[in-house]
């Protein structure tokens, strides 16, 4: 699966790329960000994502559909106490 969330003018990040382990390696991932990408291109925006350092088999399909690092980012997550804490 894969799909579209922030809209910036000009600028659409595609979000949410997901294959079934089972499924992996078979072109699905590429085939759903080709087709989001190509898109946005004809639409005139610019496509682009996000993705962990340490996901490496969805960086080398992205810089293999020719995206490219832009920034790198410090994300901190919150989780609400439990009532054990």
């Amino acid at each position: 699966m894969a799909g579209e969330r922030a809209h910036l003018e000009g600028f659409r990040e595609i979000t949410a790329v997901c294959t079934r382990p089972s499924h992996r390696r078979r072109g699905y991932g590429r085939a759903l960000v080709h087709a989001l990408a190509t898109s946005r291109v004809e639409e005139g925006e610019t496509p682009f994502l996000h993705v962990p350092r340490s996901n490496h088999a969805a960086i080398e399909l992205y810089r293999s559909l020719g995206f490219v690092p832009r920034r790198r980012l410090m994300v901190t997550v919150l989780r609400k106490p439990t009532r054990d804490a």
